[in-house]
């Protein structure tokens, strides 16, 4: 049952090849503090981040922050291990991973940005009333073993009764560059996808929306921000500005037009057009449950949720879950929300 934690074992191997990408503007002012902070992939699924930036809440706290994407929670935690980035965007699993390790120094969740999960499941064929025995024998395309999309996947197609053969072989071994293609090649029946990605493969006629997983599995905290102990002990000034700016982008959200919204995260997303962002927007905002997390604050029974969901993954064994007092600080998400959250 643990073999695919083995993947984790060695997160500090993955250093070698990290391919550094996609760095934010920042703005000229010297007086800015510089931080770099890893996310584990570039998706609409963060657009309160994203417009933290774009609504210049983050200049605003004093920060200057430069972004890298890793395409992997595993590589976004090796980052954040070797002292490549200061802090990390990437599911919980990642850090319950890390806590779980050999490292002396453990990680700390420090802010919540999504609810639950924010990736679509999807058929090659539309069906105008979906049931998921239909899944039955046929071929599923997920994510990367161990990752949280692969997780919630499996969680949410055992809750609904498909057949154990089916979920053995999910197909997981398609890189995240490669699974457009690989569906558009006529590869899988069913298959997870996150945005933009789902948006573009739906608009060419590629992809058909059956489900939301997000909806299926409930409030589960999906991509949370953590940084190493010794890290948060030193810079606690900077956690909380950037918590502070998260804070911000989620009071505007909740009110802001998906015009508005979709104008905030456009330079995020050169490829699409205003129109796919506010596509976006309004499919997250009509899923039935909410996608992003409306509090900085960590959501206990969240947490407690997702070790479950790495239980039943085969992942993590039940006597290694890690109680949310021991991963998670809410000294700064705490005074974020009193400060901001009403604006």
């Amino acid at each position: 049952m643990l073999q695919k934690t083995t993947r984790f074992a060695a997160l500090g191997a993955l250093i070698a090849t990290l391919a550094l990408s996609s760095a934010i503007p920042s703005a000229s002012a010297a007086d800015l503090i510089k931080v770099k902070m890893a996310e584990v992939v570039r998706s609409q699924f963060y657009i309160p981040m994203y417009v933290a930036f774009g609504k210049g809440f983050v200049k605003d706290e004093g920060l200057e922050v430069e972004m890298v994407t890793t395409n992997g929670g595993d590589r976004a935690g090796a980052m954040v291990l070797a002292g490549q980035a200061d802090f990390a965007l990437a599911g919980p699993e990642v850090a319950v991973y890390i806590y779980n390790g050999e490292s002396p120094d453990k990680p700390v969740i420090f802010c919540a940005l999504t609810a639950t999960d924010g990736l679509f499941l999807v058929s090659r064929q539309k069906i105008d009333k979906f049931d998921w025995s239909m899944m039955n024998g046929k071929k599923v395309i997920g994510w990367r073993p161990g990752s949280t999309p692969e997780l919630y996947l499996e969680y949410a197609m055992k809750q609904r009764g498909v057949n154990a053969e089916t979920v053995k072989n999910i197909i997981t071994n398609i890189a995240p560059s490669a699974r457009d293609g690989s569906w558009m090649s006529g590869n899988g029946d069913f298959g997870i996808f996150n945005e933009p990605n789902f948006t573009k493969l739906e608009k060419a006629g590629h992809a058909h929306l059956v489900a939301s997983i997000g909806k299926e599995v409930g409030r589960a905290d999906y991509t949370l921000f953590f940084a190493k102990k010794s890290w948060m002990e030193k810079n606690g000034a900077i956690a909380q500005k950037w918590t502070n700016a998260i804070a911000k982008a989620q009071a505007y959200v909740k009110t802001a037009s998906a015009q508005d919204i979709a104008e905030a995260i456009a330079p995020f997303f050169p490829g699409l057009t205003t129109e796919d962002n506010i596509t976006v927007v309004n499919r997250y905002r009509t899923v039935g449950v909410p996608i992003w997390a409306t509090s900085t604050v960590p959501d206990e029974g969240g947490l407690a949720k997702a070790q479950e969901i790495m239980v039943v993954g085969g992942v993590l064994p039940a006597d290694k879950k890690v109680s949310y007092d021991k991963l998670v600080t809410n000294e700064f998400s705490a005074k974020a929300e009193k400060a901001f959250a009403g604006q």
